[in-house]
């Protein structure tokens, strides 16, 4: 038994590690066939470059220049800084940094895997999590959104080991939070979980006062706006409400604003309007589900992907902005979401949404022109999601009921 347990150790370990290492090559391999103009020349890296070289300076964040992003974000921005002196040398350190998150995020996202469904149950995640990183490698490494990945991944781990590590799962997602707000969605199924959400929760805002206290005292004003400059932007192409729109013709024409291609049209302007309304229907749809579950005694551990998963999506799907880097939060939960055959499936609706993500971007300039194919990738795109999100909710508890329904039987 302790041999055969060992050798499943050093298989995992040695096959994750060849895994990693394959990750981490494809990236910079991939990363160095980019034109300068998807590096340096990217309008993300530019402002994270910028944002680096200002605190450096001794500049405040926020009170004396302006950034859209929350104050977690310059934890990602300052250390490629620290040892580049220009903007190439600066996207190439960057992107190590985010390669490394990446690649962090994969072992982490393994060991969850490992924990929840066995020695062998990694597997299928880990593949996954790789095929879909190397499909979207340009978003990994010129956006900072690895490390939201990294704080879900963690979190993820930290839900499977249970006991005091769900306390710092709580803190995990609150680092995510005050980088991009969106993964203090995946609270609410912690919350569900276990008892003790009194004190995750004081762990998780505890974190959240550390970085947002600094700039909403020394800079409230400008600190508020950031957030205002976000919901002041119009629908975003890539959004799911834009991709019908375009689908039924209605868009005339698109423009760069905010940082970001919008459309504009018949219905652009009042589908922008219920972003907000639309979200708040597909979250509350989303915790309902995951309330049954609760009701119903069926709620463990193993379902914290599924649900975390799900909430990031209906988020996703009602928002006006859905940047194709936001892909990248699904990267560790996706995959650990059902058992056996359900996790297979599960695994490749993700990756097909991820290869369409990369057909997207790809085929950009026909989607900003509205032409084919991009009008229709991106729909393609959206519907995969939305796919995805319903299986979340439905299809692995009618799965679920057929195992006990046999196993009774």
């Amino acid at each position: 038994m302790v041999v055969g347990e060992n050798w499943h150790t050093v298989a995992f370990w040695a096959s994750l590690t060849v895994l990693a290492a394959f990750l981490y090559w494809r990236l910079f391999a991939m990363f160095a066939q980019l034109p300068a103009t998807k590096k340096e020349g990217s309008a993300g890296l530019i402002i994270y470059h910028h944002a680096g070289e200002a605190i450096l300076r001794g500049k405040i964040p926020y009170r004396d220049f302006f950034i859209e992003y929350p104050p977690g974000s310059l934890i990602a921005f300052v250390p490629p800084a620290i040892f580049t002196s220009n903007r190439v040398d600066y996207t190439g350190l960057f992107a190590i940094e985010m390669a490394l998150l990446a690649v962090a995020a994969l072992f982490l996202t393994a060991l969850a895997a490992r924990r929840l469904g066995g020695p062998w149950a990694y597997v299928v995640p880990a593949v996954t999590f790789t095929t879909a990183a190397i499909m979207l490698h340009n978003l990994i490494l010129a956006r900072y959104d690895a490390v939201v990945t990294l704080t879900l991944a963690i979190s993820a781990l930290c839900v499977a080991l249970g006991g005091r590590y769900v306390l710092l799962a709580y803190a995990s997602l609150g680092f995510g939070a005050v980088a991009k707000l969106v993964p203090a969605l995946a609270t609410l199924p912690l919350a569900a979980l276990r008892r003790g959400a009194a004190y995750g929760y004081a762990s998780f805002f505890a974190v959240l006062a550390l970085f947002f206290a600094p700039p909403l005292v020394l800079a409230t004003d400008d600190f508020i706006k950031s957030f205002g400059y976000q919901a002041e932007r119009g629908l975003q192409i890539e959004s799911f409400a834009a991709s019908v729109l375009m689908k039924l013709g209605w868009v005339s024409r698109t423009g760069f604003d905010y940082g970001a291609i919008e459309v504009q049209g018949r219905g652009a302007e009042f589908a922008s309007s219920l972003s907000f309304p639309l979200s708040a229907v597909l979250l509350l749809i989303t915790t309902l589900v995951m309330y049954r579950e609760y009701r119903r005694g069926r709620l463990g551990m193993e379902q914290y992907p599924r649900y975390a998963a799900a909430l990031i999506l209906a988020y996703m799907l009602g928002s006006k902005v859905l940047s194709p880097q936001y892909m990248l939060w699904l990267l560790p939960l996706a995959p650990l979401a059902g058992r056996g055959f359900v996790r297979i499936g599960i695994s490749a609706i993700f990756l097909a949404a991820c290869g369409v993500t990369r057909l997207v971007l790809i085929h950009y300039r026909d989607l900003v022109y509205l032409r084919f194919p991009g009008p229709d990738l991106l729909l393609a795109r959206n519907l995969l999601l939305v796919l995805l999100w319903v299986l979340l909710l439905f299809m692995l508890d009618r799965t679920t009921d057929q195992q006990r329904r046999s196993a009774a039987g």
